[in-house]
């Protein structure tokens, strides 16, 4: 019996949760590139370069820069703190494959990423929509939605 009241209670905690979320999208910044699911693209490479974006630019944060053999890509990671949870490090010379939507930034390409995979690690830093993870990290949820 208590696992069913266990099981309930976490679902009627999701539940809460996407309503909340739904009423209260995260905010983005307006001077940050939209993410396309239409544009998305799979691209493995080397990394060439490494480069955090101070605070305030539009995509502040972790850039890697790759080669691979269409061409050299600006790729955003995401904050430099939310990548520092998953402690994994981003080597110049390490193969990468990295999808997402590749976008345009001051009539450069940049690939906001969804998916990387260097070494034996996967990271997932957006959904399929493109709301970064990021985004609801930390948010609490206000108790006066949850019945």
């Amino acid at each position: 019996m208590k696992s069913i009241q266990r099981t309930l209670g976490i679902a009627m905690f999701a539940v809460a949760f996407a309503a909340f979320a739904a009423a209260n999208p995260v905010a983005t910044k307006s001077n940050e590139p939209a993410y396309n699911p239409s544009t998305v693209v799979d691209v493995w490479g080397t990394i060439t370069a490494v480069r955090q974006a101070p605070a305030g630019s539009p995509l502040e944060g972790v850039h890697l820069t790759v080669k691979a053999k269409t061409g050299t890509f600006d790729v955003y990671l995401g904050p430099a703190d939310f990548l520092r949870i998953f402690k994994t490090n981003f080597p110049v010379g390490s193969e990468v494959e990295v999808m997402g939507s590749k976008v345009k930034v001051d009539n450069a390409d940049v690939i906001l990423t969804r998916e990387v995979g260097v070494g034996f690690a996967d990271i997932t830093l957006r959904d399929a929509s493109g709301m970064p993870e990021w985004k609801s990290w930390g948010v609490e949820i206000d108790p006066t939605l949850v019945r």
